[in-house]
């Protein structure tokens, strides 16, 4: 059942990332803003097919990871290796990237988790003020396995829109507003996810406005071990449910 859940959701991504790949390998390392939106592009894509293979469920007010642990780890798995390919395809467009505050990876941590918390309170707040709804709370054998996928797959997540598009935006323009675009882009990007997907609507789009903000916030002060923290253990508190 795991092969096959797994193997389905990996067919249906192949012609995009075939696609993603010939397309990164026609266009010149140069064009590093072409190539970012080629990535980004298969990332929606990738994410998005995970709500029809079953691996995840949405409501107004909160989140769900239903797959197995095997399943969770894999697609972790799956992640991590995105993460080291695209960083390697990409180390020229990588150039001022911070991974994380030069001379202090505890501050880093430290960064990211208050930025969690500061996701989590203001989506708790907004939860309970509008009386929105929760799915089933899952039991706590999966709570490591959500962890390490929620650590692991927002590690792409922020490497695409922190580490590159943020800091590539930022040479263009003020860096309080590259943080704001990349936010805004990183939420636009959830647009199909939120109205079409799962049908959830707007408050896909506020939530990951939100994260977007934090996140791009903490990446400048911690780099992205920080902005991943930050975005990763806010995923881990919504999937668990612990608001």
């Amino acid at each position: 059942m795991v092969s096959s859940s797994l193997s389905g959701y990996l067919v249906s991504i192949l012609p995009a990332g075939v696609l993603a790949l010939v397309l990164l390998l026609l266009i010149p390392r140069t064009r590093v803003g072409v190539r970012l939106a080629v990535h980004i592009l298969f990332f929606v894509v990738a994410r998005d097919a995970m709500s029809p293979a079953g691996f995840w469920a949405l409501n107004a007010g909160s989140m769900r990871l239903n797959g197995s642990t095997p399943v969770l780890l894999a697609l972790a798995g799956m992640s991590a290796a995105l993460v080291v390919g695209v960083a390697w395809l990409e180390r020229a467009a990588r150039e001022g990237m911070a991974w994380w505050r030069q001379g202090a990876v505890v501050s880093s941590v430290l960064w990211g988790v208050l930025g969690a918390v500061v996701i989590s309170a203001i989506a708790a707040a907004l939860k309970t003020a509008l009386a929105l709804p929760s799915l089933p709370v899952p039991g706590p054998a999966l709570y490591v396995p959500i962890l390490i996928f929620a650590l692991l797959g927002n590690a792409y997540e922020e490497l695409l829109f922190r580490g590159l598009l943020q800091q590539r935006l930022a040479r263009h323009m003020p860096a309080s507003r590259a943080l704001v675009v990349a936010a805004l882009l990183f939420s636009l990007c959830h647009a199909w996810l939120a109205w079409i997907v799962t049908r959830v609507g707007l408050p896909v789009l506020v939530f990951t406005l939100i994260e977007g903000l934090v996140a791009g916030f903490v990446y400048r002060r911690a780099g992205l071990l920080g902005a991943t923290l930050a975005h990763g253990l806010a995923i881990f508190a919504l999937a668990a449910g612990l608001y």
